[in-house]
């Protein structure tokens, strides 16, 4: 099967999901990625999934044009986030792309990047956006600052008609998780939707040894160029730390992701026992050091993929019932779950002094995902998705052209 992968940024480490479905679709299938890079350095990591793929196609984007093409989308019922990524190159990359490369289908991740597959074309489609944009905009309205709360109202308002239209021009739409799906379905209920879960990588996230691991040491991970997880840190810091130290004052915390130290910044040294580590490679051997990992998680949709890295790490998990989705969990059983910073601080303390618990609820969690979420299991889900697209009526044929680059 001859798949063109289109994706609205560039696959690499910290986009976990293209960047481990691509090669184990590679092993069977043909693909050819077109992508969007912000920068030069975005543009550069392209390479990495250059030898899994018969080509890749980067397309720059400029932040300043982004800007204000949102700028120009405010008193359009256009969203803002779809705005933001409109770009004519990408749509001509796609269309070379189709020309050249004619695909038994296209798999398309994010709404966003569907606004670059002309709209007439005779190739099956499956979109996988992942997270619902009306359930994303709806939590943030709830739970975010002022600011955010009018952007959220803005572009829940737009998504509520945008979201269910997108959805109809798929073949099939994926989802992570059967609540975000849920949401979408019910103003599209005649779309064919599938399940594909977020997963992990059992072999790089390998069980730890008790050595590896420090005492009264807690974890959280995440980018924090991310909106969701800048408000897990600031719930952490503000209310479930102090409340944690009041009863085990030698309490350490390792916060590990991209723009830690950007977004902490005088706080990462002011704070005793905090440990900051901004951009790494590899996140498993800050996972492994943690006696607890945590996911305090208030707003955003989908499934953690925290969650995911620290059951297959084998370090147990405190964390909110968002940042689980509908992972098939029990607390108690896989983790602890809380939802109120009092809970929440309650559960992290008598996780941190139960080591029989911490041993029960490892091997649960790392059970789970070599079941049902390593990516070697995920990734067949989505090949079957893709295998079972039905066929369209064949378009017009797309003379291939070469992309010529506009003046930026």
């Amino acid at each position: 099967m001859r798949i063109l992968y289109i994706v609205p940024f560039v696959p690499w480490p910290l986009r976990v999901r293209s960047f481990n479905l691509i090669p184990r679709l590679a092993e069977r299938h043909e693909i050819y990625l077109v992508c969007l890079a912000g920068s030069a350095e975005e543009e550069a990591r392209a390479s990495l999934l250059s030898k899994f793929c018969r080509k890749v196609c980067c397309v720059r984007h400029h932040k300043t044009k982004a800007m204000l093409q949102c700028a120009a989308a405010l008193a359009t019922p256009r969203p803002l986030r779809m705005a933001y990524f409109s770009s004519s190159k990408m749509q001509k990359a796609v269309r070379n792309a189709v020309a050249e490369f004619s695909p038994d289908v296209i798999y398309i991740e994010r709404w966003r990047a569907l606004d670059y597959v002309p709209p007439i074309i005779g190739v099956p489609i499956l979109c996988d956006p992942t997270d619902s944009m009306l359930l994303y905009n709806q939590r943030l309205m709830r739970t975010g600052r002022w600011w955010e709360r009018l952007v959220a109202w803005e572009e829940y308002l737009k998504f509520r008609r945008y979201e269910p239209t997108l959805a109809r021009r798929a073949d099939t739409v994926v989802f992570c998780s059967r609540i975000d799906q849920e949401c979408v379905q019910q103003y599209a209920s005649e779309v064919r939707y599938a399940s594909v879960p977020n997963g992990v990588d059992c072999k790089q996230y390998f069980q730890k040894s008790p050595h590896e691991e420090e005492p009264n040491t807690l974890v959280c991970t995440g980018n924090l160029g991310y909106a969701p997880n800048r408000h897990a840190a600031r719930f952490l810091l503000d209310k479930i730390l102090p409340l944690v130290r009041r009863q085990i004052p030698t309490v350490k915390l390792i916060m590990a992701g991209r723009g830690c130290q950007s977004y902490l910044g005088r706080e990462a040294v002011n704070t005793p026992g905090l440990e900051v580590a901004d951009f790494v490679p590899d996140l498993r051997p800050f996972i492994a050091r943690a006696t607890v990992a945590v996911a305090p998680i208030t707003v955003g949709a989908g499934v953690c993929n925290k969650v995911l890295e620290a059951f297959s790490t084998g370090t147990p998990v405190v964390a909110t019932r968002l940042a689980c989705g509908d992972l098939p969990v029990r607390d108690g059983v896989h983790l602890l779950l809380a939802d109120q910073a009092g809970a929440f601080a309650e559960k992290v303390v008598c996780l941190l002094r139960d080591a029989d618990l911490r041993t029960t609820l490892s091997h649960e969690g790392r059970c789970l995902v070599e079941e049902q979420y390593d990516w070697d299991v995920v990734h067949l889900a989505l090949e079957r998705a893709l295998l079972n697209l039905p066929p369209r009526p064949s378009a017009p044929a797309i003379r291939f052209q070469e992309v010529v680059d506009e003046p930026s």
